[in-house]
C-alpha cells in the first residue's frame, strides 16, 4: 500500500501550516490525520465478549444493529477514550475544533492552527509509543 490516508493528511497539515493562508484547513488536516491514525491503531481488536473487529465500518455497523444511536465520530472518540491511553482530550478537542472550522467560523488564528497540529503530534507520538 502507498501513503496512509494519515500520512497523507498530516504532510498537507504540515504544507498549509507553513504555507499560513487556510488555518481552517491546517485544523481539518491535523483532525482527519488524527482519525485515520487511531482507527489504524485500534484496529483490529478483541472487545470482552470475545468478538473481533477488523475494521472501524464493522465495529460501527455491529453497534448499529444493536440499536446504539451514536455518529461515527462520537463513537470514534469513545475508542480512543477506550484504547487509546492520554488521547482521548487531545483527540476530542481536534475533533471539536474541525468541526467548528468546518460549519461555524472558518476564520482561524495561526495560533489556534499550531494548537491543532500539537495536538495531531502529541497523538501520532502516543500511537507510536503503542506500537
Amino acid at each position: 500500500m502507498s501513503k496512509s490516508h494519515s500520512q497523507h493528511n498530516f504532510e498537507a497539515c504540515e504544507f498549509l501550516l507553513k504555507d499560513g493562508k487556510f488555518y481552517d484547513w491546517v485544523i481539518t488536516t491535523a483532525f482527519y490525520s488524527a482519525l485515520h491514525l487511531v482507527q489504524e491503531e485500534i484496529f483490529p481488536f478483541r472487545d470482552e465478549e470475545g468478538y473481533e473487529y477488523s475494521s472501524f465500518e464493522q465495529y460501527f455497523s455491529k453497534s448499529l444493529n444493536e440499536g446504539i444511536k451514536i455518529s461515527k465520530h462520537q463513537s470514534t472518540i469513545k475508542l480512543v477514550e477506550q484504547r487509546i491511553e492520554g488521547a482521548g482530550n487531545l483527540y476530542r478537542s481536534l475533533h471539536d475544533f474541525c468541526r467548528t472550522c468546518r460549519y461555524s467560523n472558518y476564520r482561524v488564528s495561526p495560533k489556534k492552527a499550531k494548537v491543532a497540529k500539537s495536538y495531531l503530534d502529541k497523538i501520532r507520538a502516543l500511537v507510536g509509543s503503542n506500537s
